[in-house]
């Protein structure tokens, strides 16, 4: 049945003698805030058992078009939106589910997607669920208003946030119904058993239901994060009823045969103990606290609290872990080996794990073997993993897509003439899933002799069809670019982005004239796809050459300011030395076209020829960043000064200004060291995706140039590899590196 949002002044009677809800009208706006604030409870009815979901909407009106945006955002991942305080009555019967958890130093790393939607002939409705804010236990009714500040000006210059007041709803908390929450509990593991179905709000069930028989399912299945619901679970815990049940059922666990138990596992347990033990440590549950976020406060006797208790419970894992399932074993393991990780150290008997793990590496999910392979392999890479990887690549046709391609890779960097043999195979006929990064690993710059079957790839089209192009630019000769061209010459300007920017990459570097002329047909070609806009990054980040500088000079004044940037950016990520003269011309043409329109500039959601302004706006900071962070050349800080003279935005010069300050820092930075171009290394303002690309950045500077070296992200093993080659590369450009 479909359900409707209870109306104002609608009144709903659920049962014989039941007391009515109730919405008061929502109060007039103020005349100098022109906006209302409806809240509703939402769905078709207004009474609730403790633990039920009670869904909640906004609904924001203005008389006044185009001048105030909503932020509809509808979650935070800190795990709370605050741009809501809710006011619910009677407040003392009522409590915060998370507030222990915010306490405890938690989900304070915020952001997520959200809209703006423009208040005007439509209004802006966000649907909420008061669960996420507040736990009902105790019956009786309530009354619920919001302050919101949600609505902004955009006709203000500064985008002045307007706080609004909803009108007052009221509802009813029913007594608890064990037989209603048997219901509800049989439900949700009914979907999360069948795995389909809304996987996240059955979790969410779980959660808000907070019962013994739900904290159960949720420690069982605390490890399953294939449908979501890791969040989901932890915060469950932390909101369920009684504390000293899911603290008992978690120790249980730890011993318990079948129980996965994770890093997150023990550091929810952990936290959850030393509350138990010391509830003076609780914040406070006050109508200041409740629904928001707790202030800061000391937390180092929580912490050391909650260290000991984790060492505590890690050493119970331990002696259990030989009576572990084989599922349970690798999964504690493979987060044994992540946590050593996270925390370079490298324990006693690594090697045994590494051996344990390969022994029941199948035994994992595809997700998590993926994630090992990817993100742990610096760990977990020995001799007792080719057997794993062999198994993996043997059975292309039924492993996983994302789990066959870095299983292929791992297998090249661990046995590379074995590995060679399986990427040839899989250059001849790909697998759906494989990546360009695995099979284009080969270090032979052509493969002449598989040009039929690299064309082959491209003509049979289907699932495979973009891989296979990125597979001929990558391997394919000049031969076959007759056979190339008859067949896809006429495409330009029609295929999707990536296939053609791979096509048009195969071209500039194998018979670069033609390439050129296929480059200019499809910026040319406007009509029927957006690719002309994105089509010179595009092409460059398979393989940038003297045809793809030129064009991206040439567009650096074309009619769309999505092409400019994309050139800018380009010719900043790709190019030559040569390339900064042009962009610094670009730069002073903008300065002199807007440098006394600088106001036109500004983004505005509600002003629709704004947004075209605001595509200006992003050839400027584009030009800025090109010639700011360029590859090919050095922009020290008297550069970088003279850069910001020529800024018209605010944006611009802020911009400017965070790089002149990051240029004043003397740190190399290697954050994080993957593949040959999955890395992250920071340098004075530069942000860099290999220690090759590092290389080529210190041989701009100038002799005598003193840089200290930040490793403390990286394992002890791999930082002394890495400071010794970073030495010795400095050391021949003539730079001190401490």
């Amino acid at each position: 049945m479909r359900t409707s949002a209870v109306g104002l002044c609608l009144i709903l009677i659920l049962h014989a003698g039941a007391p009515q809800a109730r919405q008061q009208p929502a109060p007039a706006p103020a005349g100098s805030v022109p906006v209302t604030l409806t809240l509703r409870v939402a769905g078709d009815h207004t009474r609730f058992r403790p633990g039920e979901v009670i869904p909640i909407q906004l609904e924001f009106t203005s008389p006044i078009a185009k001048r105030f945006v909503v932020d509809n955002a509808t979650y935070d991942r800190s795990g709370r939106l605050t741009i809501d305080e809710f006011s619910l009555e009677p407040n003392e019967r009522v409590s915060d589910p998370l507030l222990d958890y915010f306490g405890s130093g938690a989900g304070f790393i915020g952001g997520g997607l959200r809209g703006m939607p423009v208040l005007g002939e439509k209004p802006a409705t966000i649907d909420l669920e008061l669960n996420d804010w507040f736990r009902l236990d105790e019956p009786g009714a309530y009354r619920l208003s919001t302050r919101s500040r949600r609505v902004i000006d955009d006709t203000q210059p500064s985008r002045t946030e307007i706080t609004v007041e909803s009108n007052e709803v009221t509802f009813e908390i029913l007594p608890r119904d064990p037989a209603w929450e048997a219901q509800q509990l049989a439900a949700a593991v009914g979907v999360l058993d069948g795995k389909s179905g809304n996987q996240r709000q059955a979790c969410r069930t779980l959660r808000f239901l907070g019962t013994d028989a739900a904290v159960d399912e949720m420690v069982k299945r605390y490890d399953d994060n294939a449908s979501g619901c890791g969040f989901e679970y932890m915060t469950g815990l932390f909101s369920a009823s009684h504390r000293d049940y899911v603290v008992r059922r978690m120790e249980a666990g730890l011993r318990a045969s079948d129980q996965p138990v994770t890093r997150n596992y023990l550091r929810t347990l952990a936290v959850l103990s030393a509350y138990k033990d010391h509830p003076e440590l609780r914040p406070a549950q006050t109508r200041q606290t409740k629904g928001r976020m707790p202030p800061s406060r000391d937390l180092e006797p929580h912490s050391g609290l909650t260290a000991a208790a984790e060492a505590k419970y890690a050493a119970i894992v331990a002696a259990a872990l030989p009576g572990k399932t084989a599922q349970a074993r690798a999964i504690i393991l493979a987060e044994r080996l992540d946590s050593s990780a996270r925390h370079d150290t490298a324990p006693a008997g690594s090697d045994d794990d590494r051996k344990q793990i390969a022994a029941s590496f199948s035994a994992l999910s595809a997700d998590r073997q993926i994630t090992l392979l990817q993100y742990e392999w610096r760990r977990l890479e020995g001799p007792a993993m080719l057997r794993v990887l062999r198994a993996i690549v043997s059975n292309a046709s039924t492993a996983p897509s994302g789990l066959l391609d870095v299983a292929l890779r791992r297998l090249y960097q661990l046995a590379p003439a074995e590995g060679r043999t399986f990427i040839l195979d899989q250059i001849r006929n790909p697998s759906t899933g494989v990546s360009l990064e695995t099979l284009g690993a080969l270090p032979d710059r052509e493969l002449p002799e598989l040009g039929d079957a690299l064309l082959a790839n491209v003509e049979r089209g289907g699932r495979e069809f973009e891989i296979g192009m990125e597979l001929l630019q990558r391997y394919a000769s000049a031969a076959v670019v007759p056979r190339v061209l008859a067949r896809f010459g006429n495409e330009i300007g029609r295929l999707a982005c990536r296939p053609q920017a791979a096509l048009l990459a195969y071209f500039t570097r194998a018979d670069e004239k033609t390439g050129a002329t296929l480059l200019d047909r499809a910026l040319a070609s406007r009509a029927q796809t957006g690719c002309f806009r994105r089509a010179i990054r595009d092409v460059a980040t398979y393989h940038m050459g003297a045809a793809v500088e030129a064009a991206a000079v040439a567009h650096l004044d074309d009619p769309d300011p999505e092409v400019v940037a994309s050139a800018a950016e380009t010719l900043g990520r790709f190019g030559s030395a040569k390339a900064v003269s042009p962009l610094r011309a670009r730069l002073e043409r903008f300065h002199d076209e807007w440098r006394d329109r600088g106001a036109e500039l500004r983004f505005s959601y509600v002003r629709l020829e704004a947004r075209s302004q605001a595509g200006q706006a992003m050839v400027e900071l584009s030009l800025l960043q090109a010639l700011a962070k360029g590859r090919a050349w050095l922009s020290e800080r008297a550069a970088l000064a003279d850069l910001r003279a020529l800024c018209v935005t605010d944006n611009c010069r802020q911009h400017a200004d965070q790089m002149l300050a990051a240029s004043q820092n003397a740190a190399i930075t290697i954050v994080r060291l993957e593949g040959p171009d999955d890395s992250f290394i920071t340098i004075a303002q530069y942000d860099l995706s290999s220690v090759a690309a590092l290389e080529e950045k210190l041989a701009q500077y100038p002799a005598g140039a003193v840089f200290t070296l930040e490793l403390s992200n990286l394992d002890p093993q791999t930082a002394s590899t890495v400071a010794s080659r970073i030495r010795n590369i400095a050391e021949a450009h003539g730079i001190v590196v401490r």
